[in-house]
């Protein structure tokens, strides 16, 4: 039986594994050594002996946990290819040093899962046996972030009306619903898919304000005329991005009053 998850939301509720995670893992952790390695060269997320990457967390986990580390060794591999597919169509060859950018994710990644049960990273990954692609997302956005922002002082969001747009916006608004991670939300993932479309579906410029501000943590405007804020790397005015915050507030108003 996989073990109870400790890590707790912000409203001081336990993180809890969708009941499909937690039925594989179950399964998972009953298979010997032969057939766990030839589930993982499954990858048709359709078969029934595919393996999500949330049950490979939590398979690395017990392993080091209990000092198997022949187990550990069979699983860490696969879960790290993932990652890097994952960095390789998510982190644009358009951002600076993006190869070097893609190392740094799967480096701080591969720290968590080895300080994993230390005092410092006690249950830092019990988000990532809940939802691993958004906890994985929110870990490449916060590296991309820091990286950035120590160029020229601070990083432009690439221009959406390129033919060539990175994943930022993707990006942006996939860690945005990390603080959506909370029992409700868990338990009904339409909710949460439907705001992340609504988000997504905001006119180009209400977007970007709310991606610049609410994600990224740019100021709405300074009296600095150095400092780069959300109306500088729109070239608008400080009102002109609150108006756009404002329209973009209205039009998801409802999910709030629907929680």
């Amino acid at each position: 039986m996989a073990r109870p998850l400790t890590k707790r939301n912000e409203e001081g509720e336990l993180y809890v594994r969708p009941s499909v995670v937690e039925a594989e893992i179950d399964g998972a952790m009953l298979d010997d050594l032969p057939t766990l390695r030839r589930r993982l060269l499954v990858v048709d997320k359709a078969a029934s002996d595919f393996l999500r990457s949330e049950t490979l967390v939590h398979l690395i986990r017990h392993a080091v946990l209990t000092g198997n580390a022949e187990r550990r060794d069979v699983v860490l591999p696969v879960l790290l290819g993932r990652c890097e597919a994952i960095l390789k169509g998510k982190v644009s060859y358009r951002l600076p040093n993006a190869e070097t950018l893609r190392e740094y994710v799967l480096s701080e990644f591969s720290e968590l899962l080895a300080a994993d049960g230390t005092k410092e990273q006690l249950d830092e990954l019990d988000f990532y046996e809940c939802r691993f692609n958004l906890a994985f997302c929110a870990l490449r956005i916060d590296v991309v972030r820091r990286e950035l922002a120590e160029v020229n002082g601070g990083a432009a969001i690439p221009d959406e009306n390129g033919s060539d747009e990175p994943q930022a916006y993707e990006d942006a608004v996939a860690v945005l619903s990390t603080s959506l991670a909370n029992s409700e939300t868990q338990q009904s993932p339409v909710y949460l898919e439907e705001l992340l479309a609504a988000i997504d579906a905001l006119p180009p410029d209400e977007r970007k304000a709310v991606v610049l501000v609410h994600v990224m943590g740019y100021d709405e405007e300074s009296e600095d005329p150095d400092k780069v804020t959300a109306a500088t790397l729109c070239n608008c005015t400080g009102r002109t991005i609150r108006n756009r915050l404002s329209r973009a507030a209205a039009k998801l108003s409802r999910f709030k009053e629907d929680a």
